[in-house]
Protein backbone atom coordinates (compact mmCIF):
# COMPACT_ATOMS: atom_id res chain seq x y z
CA UNK A 1 0.00 0.00 0.00
CA UNK A 2 1.67 3.49 -0.88
CA UNK A 3 2.00 6.68 1.52
CA UNK A 4 -1.30 7.77 -0.29
CA UNK A 5 -3.49 4.63 0.60
CA UNK A 6 -1.94 4.29 3.76
CA UNK A 7 -2.90 8.19 4.78
CA UNK A 8 -6.77 7.16 3.24
CA UNK A 9 -6.77 4.22 5.14
CA UNK A 10 -5.81 5.71 8.50
CA UNK A 11 -8.03 9.33 8.37
CA UNK A 12 -10.89 7.00 7.28
CA UNK A 13 -10.18 4.53 10.47
CA UNK A 14 -10.14 7.26 12.66
CA UNK A 15 -13.70 8.86 11.48
CA UNK A 16 -15.36 5.86 11.00
CA UNK A 17 -14.28 5.11 15.11
CA UNK A 18 -15.51 8.64 16.16
CA UNK A 19 -18.97 8.41 14.02
CA UNK A 20 -19.29 4.78 15.81
CA UNK A 21 -18.06 6.15 19.32
CA UNK A 22 -15.61 3.13 19.49
CA UNK A 23 -11.74 2.42 19.52
CA UNK A 24 -10.20 2.15 15.75
CA UNK A 25 -9.49 -1.17 16.91
CA UNK A 26 -12.86 -2.35 17.26
CA UNK A 27 -13.83 -1.64 14.04
CA UNK A 28 -14.02 -4.57 11.89
CA UNK A 29 -11.16 -5.32 9.70
CA UNK A 30 -13.55 -5.70 6.83
CA UNK A 31 -14.60 -1.98 7.09
CA UNK A 32 -11.20 -0.64 6.63
CA UNK A 33 -9.79 -2.74 3.56
CA UNK A 34 -10.51 -0.67 1.44
CA UNK A 35 -9.99 -0.15 -2.72
CA UNK A 36 -9.97 3.20 -4.92
CA UNK A 37 -12.03 2.78 -7.79
CA UNK A 38 -11.87 4.96 -11.08
CA UNK A 39 -15.34 5.81 -12.32
CA UNK A 40 -15.75 7.47 -16.35
CA UNK A 41 -17.66 9.73 -16.45
CA UNK A 42 -19.30 12.43 -18.95
CA UNK A 43 -16.74 14.76 -18.35
CA UNK A 44 -14.02 12.80 -16.90
CA UNK A 45 -12.96 10.41 -14.26
CA UNK A 46 -13.31 10.62 -10.68
CA UNK A 47 -12.64 8.18 -7.80
CA UNK A 48 -14.51 6.25 -4.93
CA UNK A 49 -13.36 4.36 -1.61
CA UNK A 50 -15.43 1.69 -0.51
CA UNK A 51 -14.44 -1.65 0.90
CA UNK A 52 -13.14 -4.19 -0.95
CA UNK A 53 -15.25 -7.16 -0.32
CA UNK A 54 -18.80 -6.31 0.30
CA UNK A 55 -19.57 -9.90 0.80
CA UNK A 56 -17.37 -10.55 3.96
CA UNK A 57 -18.63 -6.95 4.87
CA UNK A 58 -22.04 -7.70 4.83
CA UNK A 59 -20.89 -11.07 6.87
CA UNK A 60 -19.30 -9.08 9.67
CA UNK A 61 -21.70 -6.84 10.37
CA UNK A 62 -24.26 -9.40 10.39
CA UNK A 63 -22.12 -11.37 13.23
CA UNK A 64 -22.36 -7.93 15.05
CA UNK A 65 -25.75 -7.24 15.12
CA UNK A 66 -25.34 -4.32 12.55
CA UNK A 67 -27.68 -3.92 9.60
CA UNK A 68 -26.70 -4.80 6.43
CA UNK A 69 -24.30 -2.25 4.38
CA UNK A 70 -26.06 -1.53 1.34
CA UNK A 71 -24.28 1.74 1.70
CA UNK A 72 -20.99 0.13 0.76
CA UNK A 73 -21.31 -1.17 -3.03
CA UNK A 74 -21.72 0.87 -5.86
CA UNK A 75 -25.12 0.34 -7.38
CA UNK A 76 -26.28 0.56 -10.93
CA UNK A 77 -29.46 3.46 -9.88
CA UNK A 78 -26.51 5.37 -8.22
CA UNK A 79 -24.17 4.87 -11.20
CA UNK A 80 -26.69 5.86 -13.27
CA UNK A 81 -27.34 8.82 -11.70
CA UNK A 82 -24.06 10.01 -11.42
CA UNK A 83 -23.99 9.98 -15.33
CA UNK A 84 -27.12 11.80 -15.49
CA UNK A 85 -25.46 14.98 -13.11
CA UNK A 86 -22.19 14.60 -15.53
CA UNK A 87 -24.42 14.88 -18.60
CA UNK A 88 -26.09 17.93 -17.16
CA UNK A 89 -24.15 19.03 -14.26
CA UNK A 90 -25.44 21.84 -12.00
CA UNK A 91 -23.76 25.20 -12.31
CA UNK A 92 -21.37 26.80 -9.93
CA UNK A 93 -23.70 27.78 -7.18
CA UNK A 94 -27.13 25.46 -7.48
CA UNK A 95 -27.98 24.02 -4.30
CA UNK A 96 -28.15 20.49 -4.77
CA UNK A 97 -29.13 18.07 -1.87
CA UNK A 98 -28.60 14.26 -2.06
CA UNK A 99 -30.67 11.67 -0.17
CA UNK A 100 -29.20 8.61 0.95
CA UNK A 101 -25.64 9.02 -0.38
CA UNK A 102 -24.00 6.16 0.00
CA UNK A 103 -20.45 5.80 -1.18
CA UNK A 104 -21.56 9.36 -2.76
CA UNK A 105 -20.85 9.32 -6.76
CA UNK A 106 -23.79 11.37 -7.31
CA UNK A 107 -22.24 13.98 -4.97
CA UNK A 108 -19.11 14.17 -6.36
CA UNK A 109 -19.69 14.29 -9.75
CA UNK A 110 -22.78 17.36 -8.81
CA UNK A 111 -19.32 19.12 -6.47
CA UNK A 112 -16.76 18.95 -9.77
CA UNK A 113 -19.32 20.97 -11.67
CA UNK A 114 -18.94 23.63 -9.35
CA UNK A 115 -22.43 22.86 -7.57
CA UNK A 116 -22.82 23.85 -3.44
CA UNK A 117 -23.54 20.27 -2.32
CA UNK A 118 -24.93 18.43 0.92
CA UNK A 119 -24.90 14.81 0.96
CA UNK A 120 -26.82 12.83 3.32
CA UNK A 121 -27.05 9.09 4.60
CA UNK A 122 -28.50 7.58 7.62
CA UNK A 123 -25.54 5.78 7.89
CA UNK A 124 -22.60 7.05 9.63
CA UNK A 125 -20.27 4.90 7.98
CA UNK A 126 -21.51 6.19 4.53
CA UNK A 127 -20.98 9.53 5.62
CA UNK A 128 -17.48 8.62 6.42
CA UNK A 129 -16.79 6.87 2.81
CA UNK A 130 -18.48 10.06 0.77
CA UNK A 131 -16.76 12.09 2.99
CA UNK A 132 -13.10 10.74 1.64
CA UNK A 133 -14.05 10.36 -2.02
CA UNK A 134 -15.30 14.12 -2.49
CA UNK A 135 -11.29 14.65 -0.35
CA UNK A 136 -9.71 12.19 -2.81
CA UNK A 137 -11.42 14.19 -5.87
CA UNK A 138 -10.33 17.26 -4.01
CA UNK A 139 -13.35 18.43 -3.85
CA UNK A 140 -15.46 20.75 -1.40
CA UNK A 141 -18.78 19.55 -0.05
CA UNK A 142 -21.15 19.22 3.37
CA UNK A 143 -21.61 15.63 4.19
CA UNK A 144 -23.87 15.11 6.98
CA UNK A 145 -25.58 12.08 8.67
CA UNK A 146 -29.74 12.43 8.43
CA UNK A 147 -32.22 9.73 8.09
CA UNK A 148 -34.71 11.54 5.40
CA UNK A 149 -37.80 9.41 6.61
CA UNK A 150 -37.44 10.93 10.26
CA UNK A 151 -34.89 14.26 10.14
CA UNK A 152 -37.05 15.43 6.93
CA UNK A 153 -37.68 18.60 9.32
CA UNK A 154 -34.46 19.45 9.71
CA UNK A 155 -33.57 19.19 5.88
CA UNK A 156 -36.20 21.56 4.80
CA UNK A 157 -34.52 24.30 7.24
CA UNK A 158 -31.42 23.95 5.04
CA UNK A 159 -33.09 24.45 2.31
CA UNK A 160 -34.81 24.61 -0.47
CA UNK A 161 -32.43 23.22 -2.87
CA UNK A 162 -32.15 23.64 -6.94
CA UNK A 163 -31.77 19.74 -7.20
CA UNK A 164 -32.54 16.81 -5.47
CA UNK A 165 -30.60 13.27 -6.09
CA UNK A 166 -31.57 10.16 -4.71
CA UNK A 167 -30.76 6.67 -5.90
CA UNK A 168 -32.63 3.46 -5.10
CA UNK A 169 -34.11 4.94 -2.06
CA UNK A 170 -37.73 3.68 -2.17
CA UNK A 171 -36.99 -0.16 -1.03
CA UNK A 172 -40.18 0.21 1.29
CA UNK A 173 -43.59 1.47 1.40
CA UNK A 174 -42.88 3.49 3.90
CA UNK A 175 -39.77 5.18 2.24
CA UNK A 176 -42.08 6.07 -0.98
CA UNK A 177 -44.57 6.99 1.06
CA UNK A 178 -42.37 9.83 3.52
CA UNK A 179 -40.77 10.78 -0.07
CA UNK A 180 -44.26 11.37 -1.43
CA UNK A 181 -44.40 13.96 1.74
CA UNK A 182 -40.68 15.42 1.60
CA UNK A 183 -39.92 15.84 -1.67
CA UNK A 184 -42.14 18.73 -2.66
CA UNK A 185 -41.29 20.50 0.90
CA UNK A 186 -37.30 20.13 -0.04
CA UNK A 187 -37.19 21.72 -3.66
CA UNK A 188 -37.76 25.23 -5.02
CA UNK A 189 -40.30 26.10 -7.23
CA UNK A 190 -38.17 26.03 -10.44
CA UNK A 191 -36.08 23.24 -9.09
CA UNK A 192 -35.88 19.49 -9.79
CA UNK A 193 -35.45 16.03 -8.35
CA UNK A 194 -34.07 13.30 -10.11
CA UNK A 195 -34.71 10.35 -8.83
CA UNK A 196 -33.24 6.50 -9.87
CA UNK A 197 -34.80 3.40 -9.15
CA UNK A 198 -34.67 -0.36 -10.65
CA UNK A 199 -38.27 -0.07 -10.87
CA UNK A 200 -39.15 -1.08 -7.18
CA UNK A 201 -42.74 -1.74 -6.17
CA UNK A 202 -41.78 1.44 -3.88
CA UNK A 203 -41.05 3.37 -6.65
CA UNK A 204 -43.88 2.65 -8.41
CA UNK A 205 -46.26 3.47 -5.33
CA UNK A 206 -44.12 6.54 -5.19
CA UNK A 207 -45.02 7.49 -8.80
CA UNK A 208 -48.55 6.90 -7.85
CA UNK A 209 -48.11 9.73 -5.43
CA UNK A 210 -45.91 12.17 -6.41
CA UNK A 211 -47.86 13.29 -9.47
CA UNK A 212 -50.25 14.95 -7.75
CA UNK A 213 -47.33 17.28 -6.83
CA UNK A 214 -44.81 17.05 -9.63
CA UNK A 215 -44.85 16.39 -13.59
CA UNK A 216 -42.65 13.05 -13.89
CA UNK A 217 -40.84 12.37 -17.32
CA UNK A 218 -39.40 8.84 -16.89
CA UNK A 219 -36.56 7.67 -18.88
CA UNK A 220 -35.42 3.72 -18.90
CA UNK A 221 -31.88 2.58 -18.69
CA UNK A 222 -31.36 -0.62 -19.17
CA UNK A 223 -33.00 -2.07 -15.68
CA UNK A 224 -32.93 1.84 -13.76
CA UNK A 225 -35.41 4.12 -14.53
CA UNK A 226 -34.23 7.83 -14.12
CA UNK A 227 -37.41 10.10 -13.09
CA UNK A 228 -37.06 13.91 -13.65
CA UNK A 229 -39.52 15.38 -11.14
CA UNK A 230 -40.66 19.52 -11.67
CA UNK A 231 -43.39 20.90 -9.23
CA UNK A 232 -46.77 21.61 -10.40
Amino acid sequence: MDTTAAALRTSLAERLAELRGVPVDQLPATLLDVVVRPVDLPGGRVYIVRPRNWDLLRDDEGAAARPVPYWARLWPSGERLAIAVAESPPGPGTRVLELGCGLGLPSIVAARGGADVLATDSNTDAVAFAAHGLALNELEATVARADWTSDGDALVERGPFDLVLAADVLYTTANADAAVRLLPRLVEPNGQVWLADPDRAGGRRFLAGARKSFYVQTREHDEVRLHTLRPR
